[in-house]
């Protein structure tokens, strides 16, 4: 990766439930951090909001944090928002946003 590529990624500490992008984006990595207890209900969405379609449920069932890190970024066509739910500390996000006019087929 070239020093200009990693400029075009984005990363956010978030606390509270977020709007991450309002367009489309490739989400490269989450990593949720527990309070104490099992991490429950903490979900990322493509899109603006909780109604937007689930690509995943951050659940620790223990005491640690869980992680989303595919080996290809995920293509999330309406944005994305990161809800956060009980016992979560915060959640590490690391996304691309597409340049205007390219899409994926």
């Amino acid at each position: 990766m070239s020093e200009l590529e990693s400029k075009e990624y984005s990363w956010r500490w978030v606390t509270a439930n977020e709007l991450l992008s309002r367009t489309p984006c490739e989400l490269c990595c989450a990593i949720a951090y527990s309070d104490g207890e099992a991490i429950e209900n903490t979900a990322l969405y493509d899109g603006e909001s909780t109604t937007g379609r689930l690509i995943a449920n951050l659940n620790s069932g223990v005491k640690a944090e869980i992680s989303l890190e595919p080996k290809e970024p995920i293509y999330c066509c309406r944005g994305l928002y990161v809800e956060i739910g009980e016992n979560t500390e915060g959640v590490f996000v690391q996304w691309r946003e597409i340049p205007q006019g390219i899409g994926y087929s």
